[in-house]
């Protein structure tokens, strides 16, 4: 294995072959991605993304969901401003009451708009960034393990069904990888040798990163990390602006790097306000106080701290209000969810639950290209290890070794990153450890390329299999790759007992659900029952369906009795998540199913008695029964769900993320009016006040049976 060059040398000129090579992995991924996301319709958060973003552009409008970074919604509506398609008129309900979901739903759907051709226009720029950060990865893998490093580590990146996935769908998530390993790269690389290039491009990717995502924050630690290695390593700083020279003095070091730090935190705090027009109001109209700020459901208060911290921000005008209110919607956002891990349900999330995806959604061949590396590199240290012992080198100064000192940022992001998700309590998808992943492709990429280099034709043809076992796999995922999972937990259809909502279903899937009804259920010979979770609009594919639960709830739900037919549930709707009926069925949630269903039993025996109608009506007035009957057709679905958990597999599935049953009349009536097929103790939420279903002193709470409810009970079914 050749000596490795130290992290102040360039590296070396790479065979003309390997160019063609790499153009080759970025077309076939760009091709790969942007077909894939083709073949779907709306995922989740798109529809605020590009809603919201044209907003941005066109009304100068900061109000609407600035937690997620204004960079990726800026970049994705580019084109609207040319094509210009037709947004809500600011006299409509949904743009001033700024609920960026329905803004976007009304923009993708009601406005005339033809969403696959916004789709097409948006996710091919995504595919831009995608581009971006895997000519990035092979550089970075480049300049530590060579050419052969580089490429290896590009493959691995092109054939990621995680970069694959969002590298076409308009998320935060592709330019939060692009922007915090450029970030992590060009700092550790002017930590070393200031030039005027290296300047530029940390302070491009660090105030990029800052317009992505909260979540820029976490560069802090990788920063302060990188520093302290630079200066504990007591390698020179080289600079080459002006007259070049070298600086070995540690203080030196240190006070250049603080200045650094002031020109960084400048530039970065510049660009947030160049972002918001340089405009501290969020609203684009401050005298009209009809407008408003979106303010998430379910938040809780602000601790006193951040109150003051935040109220003292307002008040000097130190950030744009439209960044401010976006830090405080991630600090009073429920702070505790519940999450779904391998068929458990958690509530406040799990220290096992990022680990737990890595281990469910990463190829097997990654894990086995580690322990190859793994291995040789252990051979080789022992080797050197014994060769050393036989013959003693003259002492040396203590160093680090030049291999892992270069790889010391990327293992940094890896830990860092990892670490913050780990401690935090929003364990809702995998996506959240995203950016993880490039950084991976670097280290085992080029660990691989070492090994490679080893000119042994045993390890070679190992290294030549496993590559082609990860792109024949990857391949074979293809179009669902946000769907993916290790075969070693049973594969993409079985996903959806370990992880659920963005590690696996994220609503984009109704197209495919409209072509396998043509193909089994011509002309709705069946009725359709639909439970969606997603904010894509199943009218629009012209799926005719009967609805038994949404969310967001904008659907309702049928207040019918269910029939024999087809059912598509989502896979997170399923697991019961994002219901009124959350985690396990249980004791709580079976009497008050109960009660509701003789409640409405009683009020349907009287319909054909005017009489008996009229003095049960005036004694429970109308609305007290609107509420039984949606509260009922709540239960009656988490109900279902529980007993297909455990009497039903899917008779088929949609992309992995909508499953179908073909339930006859003794199986609704199993799962409706028999034995429940789980009952926990209480409800996971059992430990959080509940809110009266009731305000009307006179009437009764529903959840009790009418005839013996004590009028001022309070349900503890939650709503």
């Amino acid at each position: 294995m050749p000596d490795h060059a130290d992290a102040l040398t360039p590296p070396k000129p790479s065979p003309p072959w390997v160019w063609p090579a790499v153009i080759f992995l970025l077309a076939l991924y760009a091709g790969l991605a942007f077909s894939a996301s083709l073949q779907k319709g709306v995922s989740f958060d798109e529809t605020e993304q590009l809603g919201v973003g044209y907003d941005i552009w066109l009304h100068h409008d900061f109000r609407m969901e600035s937690a997620n970074g204004d960079f990726v919604k800026r970049w994705a509506t580019l084109p609207f401003l040319i094509t210009q398609p037709t947004l809500p008129g600011i006299d409509k309900l949904t743009w001033i009451r700024a609920n960026p979901y329905e803004f976007g739903y009304q923009f993708l759907f009601k406005s005339g708009n033809i969403p696959e051709n916004l789709l097409l226009q948006a996710r091919l720029m995504i595919v831009l960034l995608g581009l971006a950060t895997g000519w990035l990865v092979f550089c970075c893998s480049r300049e530590i393990f060579g050419p052969i490093g580089g490429l290896l580590s590009l493959t691995l990146f092109a054939f990621s069904p995680h970069m694959l996935a969002y590298g076409g769908l308009v998320s935060t998530e592709m330019s939060l990888c692009l922007t915090l390993l450029g970030a992590t790269w060009s700092l550790w690389r002017i930590l070393h040798r200031i030039t005027w290039a290296r300047l530029l491009a940390s302070l491009f990717f660090l105030a990029l990163l800052f317009l992505s995502k909260m979540s820029a924050f976490v560069i802090f630690p990788i920063a302060a990390l990188l520093l302290a290695a630079k200066l504990l390593s007591r390698r020179p700083l080289e600079w080459r602006l002006g007259r070049p020279r070298t600086i070995a003095s540690r203080p030196a070091q240190a006070g250049i790097f603080f200045a650094l730090f002031l020109i960084h935190g400048l530039v970065c705090w510049t660009a947030l306000w160049a972002d918001y027009d340089f405009r501290y109001a969020a609203n684009p109209n401050p005298a009209d106080p009809a407008i408003l700020s979106w303010i998430p459901t379910n938040h809780a208060p602000l601790t006193p701290r951040w109150r003051q911290l935040l109220s003292w921000s307002r008040g000097a005008h130190l950030l744009p209000e439209g960044y401010l209110d976006g830090i405080e919607v991630l600090l009073v956002e429920r702070p505790v969810r519940l999450s779904f891990m391998d068929g458990q349900w958690e509530l406040g999330g799990s220290l096992a639950f990022f680990p737990y995806a890595i281990w469910a959604k990463t190829s097997p061949f990654l894990f086995l290209f580690l322990l190859l590396a793994a291995a040789c590199g252990g051979c080789a240290w022992l080797q050197n290890y014994l060769r050393a012992r036989q013959n003693p080198p003259p002492p040396a100064p203590a160093r680090a070794a030049p291999l892992f000192y270069d790889a010391l940022p990327y293992l940094a992001l890896v830990a860092v990153f990892l670490a913050v998700a780990v401690a935090q309590n929003l364990n809702i998808g995998h996506r959240h450890i995203l950016p993880i992943y490039p950084a991976i492709d670097i280290l085992l990429g080029g660990s691989v390329g070492l090994v490679w280099l080893s000119r042994q034709r045993l390890i070679k043809g190992l290294i030549t299999l496993l590559i082609l076992g990860y792109a024949g796999e990857s391949l074979a995922t293809y179009p669902n790759y946000l769907a993916y999972f290790n075969p070693a937990v049973g594969g993409s259809s079985q996903g959806y007992k370990h992880l659920v909502d963005s590690s696996l279903d994220w609503g984009m899937d109704l197209p495919d659900l409209k072509y396998w009804l043509d193909l089994n259920n011509p002309h709705n010979r069946q009725p359709l029952y639909l439970a969606y979770f997603g904010t894509d609009d199943p009218t629009h594919y012209g799926i005719n369906a009967r609805w038994i639960s949404s969310y967001p709830e904008w659907y309702g739900q049928t207040m019918k009795s269910l029939d024999p037919g087809i059912y598509a549930i989502s896979a997170t709707l399923f697991e019961s998540l994002y219901t009124n009926t959350e985690g396990p069925w249980n004791r709580t949630y079976e009497t008050d199913y109960q009660n509701y269903r003789y409640n409405l039993r009683v009020y349907t025996s009287t319909l054909n008695d005017p009489a008996r109608n009229a003095s049960l009506l005036k004694k429970y007035p109308y609305p007290f029964w609107v509420d039984a009957s949606n509260n009922f057709a709540t239960l009656r679905f988490g109900r279902l769900c529980a007993w297909l958990r455990h009497h039903r597999e899917p008779t088929d599935n949609i992309d992995h993320s909508i499953l179908i049953w073909k339930l006859s009349r003794a199986d609704i009536v199993a799962a409706l009016g028999g034995p429940p097929a789980e009952l926990a103790d209480a409800p996971i939420w059992d430990n959080r006040p509940i809110a009266s279903l009731q305000d009307h002193d006179n009437w009764p709470k529903t959840g009790c049976r009418v005839p013996t409810r004590p009028p001022h009970t309070e349900s503890r079914h939650r709503h």
